[in-house]
């Protein structure tokens, strides 16, 4: 007899079964190169927005590099959000990052010694929180995606 936990880790009405979506570790990127990396990224930051992020932690998943940045706001960010204009704050930061790209694409290439197939960055205004998002080209020369 099938119990539900059998029925869900197969994914439901007799599908094949999912692997597990815990990040799948990418050939040399190990702690020390994630907490390099947010700390690069935290350092970018910081540089150009003139405050960093007070939390930062990168995770990897085979080619995929995602740093998940905590309290990034500055006060003038804060200020806007306060009296309702948390667009305005996306709208210049999604410019900003962009014009920052290549300085946060060296960062994680310098680190990883691979490049970057493709770089994404996202804010949460409300909450505080920033993420950057870097789709690294394969260590083995196979397609990014």
């Amino acid at each position: 007899m099938e119990d539900a936990a059998s029925r869900s880790s197969r994914g439901g009405d007799g599908e094949q079964p999912r692997p597990p979506l815990s990040p799948v570790p990418s050939p040399g990127i190990d702690g020390a190169m994630r907490s390099a990396i947010s700390q690069a990224i935290v350092r970018i930051h910081a540089e150009h927005y003139g405050k960093g992020a007070t939390q930062a932690k990168t995770y990897v998943w085979e080619n995929l590099v995602v740093t998940v940045l905590r309290d990034v706001l500055t006060v003038a960010e804060r200020t806007l959000i306060d009296v309702g204009r948390a667009e305005i704050v996306r709208d210049v930061r999604t410019t900003f990052q962009s014009s920052l790209e290549p300085a946060f694409r060296a960062a994680v290439e310098r680190l990883t010694g691979r490049r970057v197939h493709s770089f994404m960055s996202q804010i949460d205004p409300i909450r505080g929180l920033s993420v950057e998002v870097f789709v690294l080209e394969p260590a083995d020369g196979h397609d990014a995606a």
